[in-house]
């Protein structure tokens, strides 16, 4: 019999812990786990608005059917929230200039205005505020990351003071952190300093002394069943159900998810289809969660006033701008839906991609984490910043409720209008729940209109 100096064993980085009775030392051993697990926070953001009708459940709660926009995140329902009638219009956009693409863009994670306020020393973004003031994220190689991707676009401002208000959503005391677009470079950035070889053969050699001592201390548990009463039989056969089920998890472990390996590097140039490079960084955004080399992301999936062509969605010429500004034309409102399904199908296979990255708290990445969709607009066609799409996935290891939730704060009659009604609670309380999630205790956030977090969200 194991004695009780050699009760716990600690093994490698992950503090594994396996005892013998005490029983409720397995307790307190699952909660140190998930307590360890990691907290990380994305967000994504598309260009020139969505056509929210197909983005918009008709009913709140969670029984809603998936319209037509949202359909390829129906295997991740419950661990989605979709938030309709969210507004900071008036915080992005008191007046001209700039134009409705550089102040939503500007404003997306900062919630501060642009207009005669270009040198605002306070424009922070929440990704930052996080990365700077969160525990959980701290310690990585890179505090944070921003990826995006080169699209076709006009070249301008949108009449702000410089492009990086369309071509940036992180900002640090008013200094753009411009994104990498280059997979090259984006690759380089992850794996900087990394050496395959001897990371899989130390994660390789981990894996199996956990199994062993799970092993050991498995033929242990049996030997004593006959020693025991029938009370301390049926505790002894729990304990020995747990150690399976930890046994199966690492093996999980080992085979898939929790193990960051090197791939090749990338080969896709910066001058191929849009299409061909956009799930390539989307793949580098995961390899840098699964490898835990940064808590913190953003990745813009264009910049605003994006001009890209989807004809390779539409089966016409669709410059994602000139279509957005669709003036009600029938022909305009088909070609935004099927953007917007591309755009989600490629934000889905991401999600799942990360969902199937199993940690040690038998949780997935994504189930650890906090991801905040949105685009800088809400209807292209009006520029306005109410009625915003607002999507999350992942339950922060249940800091937030996710659930398949749909909240509804505005009133709403389906078929519902190009473009809902003003009003909602302010997009910023979103921010501010999200950071008080992570453990940052802010009551405000951005230009101060936001006070007090969207309590809905939080768990």
């Amino acid at each position: 019999m194991i004695n009780r100096g050699s009760r716990r064993r600690f093994l490698g980085s992950s503090a594994a812990v396996v005892g013998l009775p005490f029983f409720e030392s397995l307790q307190r051993s699952a909660n140190a786990q998930a307590a360890a697990a990691p907290m990380r926070f994305m967000a994504i953001y598309v260009p020139n608005g969505i056509h929210m009708p197909d983005w918009t459940p008709t009913a709140t709660g969670t029984g809603w059917a998936m319209p037509y926009i949202l359909a390829p995140l129906e295997s991740l329902r419950t661990k989605i929230a979709v938030l309709s009638g969210l507004d900071h219009h008036m915080t992005a956009e008191p007046a001209d200039p700039p134009g409705g693409h550089a102040s939503g863009t500007a404003s997306f994670l900062t919630m501060r205005k642009v207009n005669n306020n270009a040198n605002d020393p306070n424009r922070t973004s929440i990704d930052q505020v996080i990365a700077a003031m969160s525990p959980g994220v701290a310690g990585r190689p890179l505090p944070s990351l921003q990826l995006g991707l080169t699209v076709t676009n006009d070249g301008g401002s949108d009449g702000a003071p410089s492009t990086s208000f369309n071509e940036c959503v992180a900002w640090n005391k008013n200094t753009p952190l411009p994104n990498t677009t280059s997979a090259q470079t984006a690759f380089d950035r992850i794996f900087a300093g990394f050496s395959p070889t001897a990371t899989n053969a130390d994660a390789a050699r981990r894996a199996a002394l956990r199994t062993s001592v799970l092993d050991n201390v498995a033929k242990q548990t049996q030997t004593l069943q006959g020693k025991l009463n029938p009370a301390d039989r049926i505790k002894a056969d729990q304990y020995f159900t747990s150690i399976r089920a930890l046994e199966t998890r690492i093996q999980s472990l080992t085979a898939g998810g929790g193990t960051c390996a090197m791939p090749a590097k990338p080969t896709v140039a910066n001058t191929a289809p849009y299409k061909d490079r956009v799930p390539v960084m989307f793949e580098l955004a995961a390899l840098a969660l699964q490898c835990d080399v940064t808590r913190v992301m953003t990745f813009m999936v264009a910049r605003s006033t994006s001009l890209e062509d989807f004809s390779f969605v539409t089966g016409r010429s669709s410059a994602h701008h000139n279509i957005s500004h669709h003036q009600n034309m029938q022909t305009n409102l088909d070609a935004l839906r099927l953007i917007g399904r591309w755009e989600l199908e490629q934000v889905a296979t991401f999600l799942k991609r990360i969902d199937g990255m199993i940690e040690a708290n038998g949780k997935s990445v994504l189930d650890n984490m906090s991801v905040y969709f949105s685009s800088e607009i809400s209807d292209g066609n009006s520029h306005k910043k109410y009625d915003m799409p607002v999507l999350l996935a992942g339950g922060l290891g249940g800091k937030l409720k996710m659930g398949g939730n749909h909240y509804m704060y505005t009133s709403m009659t389906f078929p519902r209008p190009v473009l809902g009604p003003a009003g909602g609670p302010h997009t910023g309380k979103v921010l501010i729940a999200l950071a008080n999630a992570f453990g940052v205790p802010i009551t405000t956030f951005g230009d101060g209109t936001a006070q007090g977090p969207l309590t809905d969200i939080l768990a």
